[in-house]
């Protein structure tokens, strides 16, 4: 089931999102995920226009976050990665939007290989002020 996230949900998410992120970004020190928790659990989830989760059997295993027509986190459970879960929860925001644009890791080649798989084509490279990395700003339209 698709839902809005409530506030009592947001440590879980904070949870899934720093293990998915220490994850999926091998080539950023998982120290500084770490140190961006608490700005998750505090600013970042809590102030998001819409923050969904995915739920099955019972437990969040996954959650996005938009502001407007911009995808600010997609990101799902590590355990429970490859399983379409994410597809499911980028089929809810496309459904309800006819515009999309996310930035992603320019180095996160399997997230860039997802978005492009579902339509998303990269629009601008620019480097992310926090990490100096590069990222890669992607669009969709219906």
């Amino acid at each position: 089931m698709i839902r809005s996230a409530t506030s009592e949900e947001i440590p879980g998410l904070v949870d899934i999102w720093l293990r998915a992120s220490i994850r999926a970004h091998d080539f950023i020190p998982e120290a500084f995920w770490t140190s961006r928790a608490d700005s998750m659990a505090r600013e970042y989830l809590p102030q998001a226009e819409e923050v969904v989760v995915l739920e099955v059997e019972g437990r969040v295993i996954g959650f996005s976050a938009l502001n407007g027509d911009h995808l600010e986190a997609l990101f799902i459970d590590p355990k429970v990665q490859s399983y379409g879960h994410g597809s499911r929860l980028m089929a809810h925001a496309m459904a309800a939007h006819g515009r999309l644009t996310l930035c992603v890791y320019s180095r996160n080649v399997r997230a860039v290989s997802f978005y492009h798989r579902l339509g998303f084509r990269a629009v601008e490279e620019r480097v992310e002020p926090l990490t100096g990395e590069c990222e890669t700003l992607m669009a969709w339209e219906h």
